[in-house]
């Protein structure tokens, strides 16, 4: 009995040898209302607009309904991005974009807020924009887990060289890490 564990084992090793896209966090979140409480809302600084508000936690739409997506670069230095989103999160976003007309909505990356938009108009295409806030290495990440809309064909190609460059980043980092002399303890 024990001889056959290793060999049922074995197809869990090959599956964790696989390189995995990374995790990229893409949440769109409605504004709140701090009436409703701590358990259904957190508070958030905005940069554009600056103040201070609360955002519901619960995401209007997340990374798992986008299927694609197009990155442009942003007036302010930084990148933005057309997500396209699945039937569900369609859906989702239409049914907001109906319900809550000329209230704030915060896209937020990896946790951090990248920016905050105005509900205009009714968004029924299933195309998200988020106009700015994201950085070089997140673009990265999002062309290693999903094609670039109108180029879903190349994705194989597309997030094979994404991979190798998060790769070669990660090897630059822990080389630097290794570089850097270790902090003096203020004790001694």
């Amino acid at each position: 009995m024990l001889r056959l564990l290793p060999i049922f084992l074995l197809p869990l090793v090959a599956l964790g040898a696989e390189q995995k896209p990374p995790a990229v966090s893409i949440r769109l979140h409605a504004e709140g209302n701090p009436r409703e409480g701590e358990p259904f809302v957190v508070p958030v600084t905005l940069i554009n607009p600056p103040k201070q508000t609360v955002v519901r936690k619960v995401p209007i739409v997340t990374e798992r309904d986008i299927v694609a997506f197009y990155p442009f670069a942003a007036a302010d230095g930084t990148f933005g991005c057309y997500f396209k989103l699945d039937a569900s999160g369609t859906n989702k976003l239409l049914q907001h974009t109906i319900e809550y007309r000329d209230t704030l909505v915060v896209a937020m990356v990896n946790g951090r807020v990248a920016s905050a938009m105005t509900v205009g108009q009714k968004i029924s295409d299933g195309i998200m924009p988020f106009p700015s806030g994201l950085l070089p290495r997140e673009i990265i990440e999002l062309q290693a887990r999903y094609p670039i809309i109108g180029k879903e064909k190349e994705f194989p190609e597309q997030q094979k060289k994404a991979l190798a460059v998060l790769k070669d980043a990660r090897k630059a980092q822990a080389k630097e890490a290794k570089a850097k002399p270790p902090a003096k303890d203020a004790r001694q």
